[in-house]
């Protein structure tokens, strides 16, 4: 990371949150007018190397949504990540020096210009997050039976496990 760019900086990027808490599509409005823009040293020294560079245009756009107040041994910060036909709610945890533990997508909206992907998540007291994830056909159509949900945890460690659910 930048010499210059120390954690403190990132966080304050990222105003503290209660749990529980609902990710839906419009989390990032109510953001995008509150929350400062993040500058080009903090995507740098952080956001690009989450990235891994993929995935990242002239049209890619991050929008920090919040910090998860209840941590103690870890960070958990979520931001949006917006491409074309691809917005992303990312969950990151961070250990105290600020060095990537994990780092998993928990909501996001994803067309190919066919069908629509969509999924929302609530994230409880216990860093459970559960995620309804469902699909449909651009002209609007949807099918409930290809809905599914999935179960993440955040542990002790700050790691993301991933499950199925019932």
């Amino acid at each position: 990371m930048s010499e210059n760019i120390r954690l403190e900086d990132l966080l304050s990027f990222f105003p503290e949150v209660e749990l529980p808490l609902e990710v839906t599509e419009d989390l990032v409005m109510t953001a995008e007018t509150v929350n400062k823009v993040l500058p080009k040293s903090i995507l740098e020294a952080y956001f690009i190397k989450w990235e891994n560079n993929e995935e990242i245009d002239e049209f890619t756009e991050f929008v920090p949504i919040l910090k998860v107040a209840e941590t103690e041994e870890f960070h958990a910060i979520i931001y949006w990540k917006g491409g074309l036909m691809r917005y992303e709610y990312i969950l990151v945890t961070l250990d105290k020096l600020g060095n990537l533990i994990s780092r998993k997508p928990v909501a996001s909206t994803i067309s190919d210009g066919i069908t629509v992907k969509k999924s929302v998540a609530k994230i409880d007291e216990d860093l459970i997050i559960h995620i309804m994830a469902g699909e449909s056909i651009a002209d609007g159509k949807y099918d409930p039976a290809n809905s599914q949900a999935f179960n993440m945890e955040v542990i002790h460690t700050g790691d993301i496990i991933f499950s199925l659910g019932d």
